[in-house]
């Protein structure tokens, strides 16, 4: 007998190690953005005009760090990484307040895709260790065959890590990486200390000027040319 496993997706975790002053240094841009929004038990930057925080340079350290991790990740699709650029198009902090036991109906993050970017990157600043909840939870699509198979009340066991969604918990430091077309969603937070993250949307294209087989790449922005309409 032979049972293959095919069509995975391909997630990737790495532990990071900032420097503690850098380290520092983006808790209090972090802070100081999560004062400004004090009442929210959740505030999401890219929806509050604060996306361009890997502008900062507070965050270069990081910015090196994701972009060095993205190229691995485009590694295991068996990409030539000396023929493509990646970019960030959008770079926003994350700030959930914990909720007390028995909260409800507050504003976590929904299920939700990033159909404006190729890769999606989670960077976890801070978060309790003893807490609960505030896991990533990514879904597999919707039309994916195993939804629509009815034997989910017969399971003995779940004999594979995840059928249809995974968890990961909001661990310091750790940084994931998955594509955004994944849909996810974070839960509800309960701990001792605000959980911080930082949002990467990433956009993948080939060189400028590259000039061999391009029909499937996302051309190099430097290849564009805007068209303006007459006035």
């Amino acid at each position: 007998m032979q049972v293959d496993m095919w069509f995975p997706t391909v997630i990737y975790t790495e532990g990071l190690n900032p420097p503690p002053d850098i380290r520092q240094g983006m808790l209090d841009s972090i802070d100081k953005f999560h004062s400004q929004h004090p009442d929210d038990y959740t505030v999401t930057g890219d929806v509050v005009s604060e996306y361009q925080v890997a502008k900062r340079p507070e965050f270069s350290w990081l910015n090196k760090e994701v972009g060095q991790h993205c190229y691995q990740y485009l590694k295991q699709y068996g990409l030539k990484a000396d023929l493509l650029n990646i970019f960030v198009s959008k770079s926003w902090p994350v700030a959930c307040n914990p909720a007390k036991i028995g909260d409800k109906n507050l504003n976590v993050i929904h299920p939700h895709t990033h159909m404006n970017s190729h890769l999606s990157v989670v960077y976890y600043l801070q978060s309790d260790p003893n807490g609960s909840g505030g896991e990533l939870m990514l879904h597999s699509s919707p039309t994916h065959p195993l939804r629509y198979i009815p034997f989910a009340p017969l399971l003995d066991e779940v004999k594979y890590q995840s059928l249809c969604e995974i968890s990961y918990p909001p661990t310091e430091n750790q940084l994931i990486i998955f594509p955004s077309s994944v849909e996810h969603e974070v839960t509800l937070y309960h701990g001792n200390l605000n959980r911080y993250s930082i949002i990467y949307d990433i956009i993948v294209t080939c060189k400028e000027g590259l000039n061999d087989d391009n029909e499937m790449c996302v051309m190099n922005p430097n290849n564009w040319m805007e068209l303006i309409p007459n006035a």
